[in-house]
């Protein structure tokens, strides 16, 4: 599946496995990719065949490092998304812990963080990726996350 550049698009997988094979195609194609994971980047790099150049690698997680966000923090989340979006005009983010985000925010004020980036997406051109397993997720808020996605890839039955 190839990515239609300034589009959001849902994946809905218990593991994703869709999401990464979509991914190694687009950094294949040399496109930067920035992954926010609710795992390690160590854990991530055994998932995720790729030239280190090409991809970036934040951890949700409070810990004091440089490749940690604090997930308490939409702020310093939002704005790692908004430097990646500047730096790199063809670039994917990747968000796959919208549970951690939401377990330390809420989910409104992370679904509003979610359109903002949406928006900045659409008009650079990048593509956003968010990953959510639904049997973590509640079903209302996957509704919501369908109705700001430009298009849905499930698969879950």
């Amino acid at each position: 599946m190839g990515l239609t550049t300034g589009k959001l698009y849902l994946f809905i997988e218990r593991v994703p496995l869709r999401t990464h094979h979509t991914i190694r195609k687009e950094l294949s194609q040399g496109r930067k990719v920035l992954y926010l994971s609710k795992n390690s980047p160590n854990l991530l790099r055994s998932q995720l065949d790729f030239e280190p150049g090409f991809i970036q690698m934040k951890w949700l997680n409070p810990r004091q490092e440089d490749n940690c966000i604090p997930p308490m923090n939409l702020e310093e989340f939002e704005k790692s998304v908004d430097l990646f979006l500047r730096s790199d005009k063809d670039g994917i983010v990747v968000l796959n812990g919208l549970e951690i985000l939401e377990m330390w925010n809420g989910f409104r004020p992370v679904l509003k963080i979610l359109k903002s980036i949406q928006e900045k997406v659409s008009m650079n051109g990048n593509n956003f990726l968010i990953s959510v397993d639904p049997k973590i997720q509640l079903t209302d808020h996957i509704k919501d996350l369908e109705d700001i996605s430009d298009e849905v890839i499930s698969s879950y039955t």
